[in-house]
Formats: structure tokens, sequence, C-alpha cells
């Protein structure tokens, strides 16, 4: 799952994870903070956005090639190049918020990134910066300031069964080509 911070990125996908059954949940931002012993906040004080990124990096790094699980990443992970490639190993979800909903979601949390004069205009310039790499999901829910967890993961469970199915896997492609072709050892 990609988008921005307060999208609901952990709460949804977990649910999901949850109702897979069979799969796990990880969320990036939770690694790091047990892996450095630090919290975001600390660690954007203390080592500065850059060193967050680096480390965000590398937990991604760590968790991308696992099966059967579900992960929340953070809001700007997408930013890097090198993340894409390790995100486009499953499916990508972007769920797209707008920015008051956002806000109100977040209030009364430390987002370092929103430490300013005025969150909602940082909020949304962080956004249109990174709008172009959200839009690169493979799936995009919209989710709305009237639906719940369970209203979020239905759109999303909803929206991945509907691109799987236009998506076909290649060998689908090809054994429907080969039964067209008239080969009929295909089954």
């Amino acid at each position: 799952f990609i988008g921005m911070m307060g999208s609901g990125k952990s709460a949804v996908g977990d649910a999901i994870a949850r109702r897979m059954g069979t799969y796990n949940f990880l969320d990036t931002d939770t690694i790091l903070e047990r892996a450095t012993g630090m919290t975001i906040p600390q660690i954007f004080e203390e080592e500065g956005e850059p060193a967050f990124r680096d480390v965000e990096a590398q937990i991604l790094d760590s968790v991308h090639a696992h099966v059967r699980c579900v992960i929340a990443t953070g809001g700007g992970l997408v930013m890097r190049n090198q993340n894409w490639s390790k995100l486009q190993t499953g499916l990508v979800v972007y769920l797209d918020v707008d920015s008051e909903t956002i806000m109100k979601r977040i209030e009364g949390t430390d987002r370092p990134l929103l430490q300013t004069d005025n969150p909602l205009e940082t909020l949304t310039s962080l956004m249109e910066e990174r709008r172009e790499r959200y839009e690169q999901a493979d799936v995009t829910v919209e989710v709305t300031a009237e639906m719940d967890v369970d209203m979020a993961a239905d759109a999303c469970i909803r929206a991945l069964h509907d691109f799987i199915d236009d998506n076909p896997p290649a060998w689908k492609q090809a054994k429907a080509k080969a039964q067209a072709d008239g080969l009929d050892w295909v089954d």
C-alpha cells in the first residue's frame, strides 16, 4: 500500500491481511522504529530526512521479497526510484485521500514533515509532489471521509479483483491462445 501519511495504509492493509487468513501484515514504519529503537519523529530530528529515507529503503529491501504478505509503506517511500522496482514485485495499491480528510485523521499526532506554519498547505504541496508516483500504482482506490476501515478494505478488494481479472497471468493468456489455435492437448 502506498499513499500519504494518514491515508489508512496501515489500518486497511492490516484488515485485508486478516481477511486473507494466511497473509502477514508488515508496516515499514513500525519495522523501521523497532530496528532503530527510535520513533520516526526522533529520526527526523536527530538524523534528518535523508537518513530516514535511507533506513526506509533498507527496510523495504528486507521485506519486499516476502510472499503472502500485505505491506504498508511510508508516504514518501515512492519518491526514490530504487524503491519502485521493489514495490513492483507485488501489486501496488494507492489509497487516494484528500488533504482535508488526512488532516482530520492525523490531528494530534507528531508528523515531522508537517511541523510548519501551515500544515494543510504543506500536506497539499507534498501530495502534489508525490501524486505522479502514487498514480503509477496498479490500483488506485479513492477513500472518502465517510469510509471506515472495513469500507476502504472492501473497496480495495473489489479493485484488486477487477485488476486481476483484467490482467490475467501470462500462462492463462498462452493457454487461451493455444486452445484458440486448435491445440487440443492444452487442458
